[in-house]
């Protein structure tokens, strides 16, 4: 086992230029966009750990009112079970289908030390030559379960904000106190690293109090542009059900409740969608031939 600064290395795989995907447990977590959408590729490409951020320098465990900052345990019948203490850990995979391998982080977002946690994420990025760092998140909004959720990006280059365009994003205007992605993101800024920021909505019913922990719609929408970005290959199969899921137990709400259909519908009236359909990287030429093949295998 190697120590790196702040990083504890289990293994030093050789990859391939990878891309790098990070999912931050905290503030901008809604809907668990963030972590939801590297979970899901972890699970996909089967990833192995290799690297991890030691918990005990960035996180403060007892603070009023939160009580899922504290270490988790399991006690049966008076003996201690299980204990798990705050994870920040790196994964990798190979990915067949591109000349770049992955890198995946899993953490929480930081109570302490900022700028040291940010610098540790952007050095491992700048140890494997990351092609590019892409960070998720998601934020809470009125946004209605029957519609696309729109996704904001922020980018370390006009030339990678001018790629972006072409991924139906709005791009980020604000000033004031910031998430910790936008810290992650100017990091890898000053360390001449590629990166960009990409923020989901997630819906949020505040005046019916209804709060989805788990948005597999909002997990979607990242996924379907980083699928495209990173010729990913992705398999939907599970967020589909699990969107299905979602949505039939919203219909089924709506029509117990005339008030909150008509509440949903309201909001469906002043929503403008940008959905994301993933285009077929191909020439024209191929585009022409792909059709020829169609039709000859429709008139056969």
């Amino acid at each position: 086992m190697e120590k790196k600064e702040n990083i504890i290395y289990t293994a030093k795989p050789v990859l391939r230029r990878p891309y790098m995907v990070c999912g931050i447990d905290g503030w901008v977590n809604g809907g668990e966009a963030s972590t939801g959408s590297v979970k899901y590729l972890i699970r996909q490409f089967t990833a192995k750990k290799f690297a991890e951020i030691p918990a005990s320098p960035y996180h403060i465990y007892q603070v009023p009112g939160a009580d899922n900052l504290r270490p988790v345990t399991r006690t049966e019948d008076g003996l201690i079970m299980e204990c798990h203490f705050p994870r920040n850990q790196f994964f990798y995979a190979r990915n067949p289908a591109s000349d770049h391998d992955l890198i995946l982080f899993l953490g929480s977002e930081p109570n302490l030390n900022w700028e040291d946690y940010a610098a540790s994420i952007a050095g491992v990025a700048k140890e494997f030559q990351v092609a590019r760092l892409y960070i998720s998140g998601g934020v809470l909004d009125e946004t209605p379960h029957t519609c696309e959720p729109r996704v904001s990006c922020s980018c370390t280059s006009a030339e990678v904000r001018e790629e972006m365009r072409k991924y139906n994003v709005t791009f980020s205007n604000r000033s004031g106190p910031t998430t910790f992605n936008t810290i992650v993101l100017y990091f890898c800024q000053i360390n001449g690293i590629e990166a960009v920021s990409l923020s989901t909505r997630a819906t949020y019913y505040p005046e019916f109090n209804i709060l989805i922990p788990y948005n597999p719609k909002s997990i979607k929408a990242i996924l379907v542009r980083l699928n495209h970005l990173m010729h990913l290959n992705l398999n939907f199969d599970w967020l589909n059900d699990g969107i299905k899921d979602f949505e039939g137990k919203l219909e089924f709400m709506r029509k117990q409740s005339p008030r909150f259909n008509a509440y949903v519908e309201e909001l469906e009236k002043n929503y403008v969608e940008m959905p994301y359909q993933e285009s077929l990287d191909i020439s024209p030429d191929e585009a022409i031939k792909l059709v020829e093949d169609i039709l000859k295998k429709n008139k056969e």
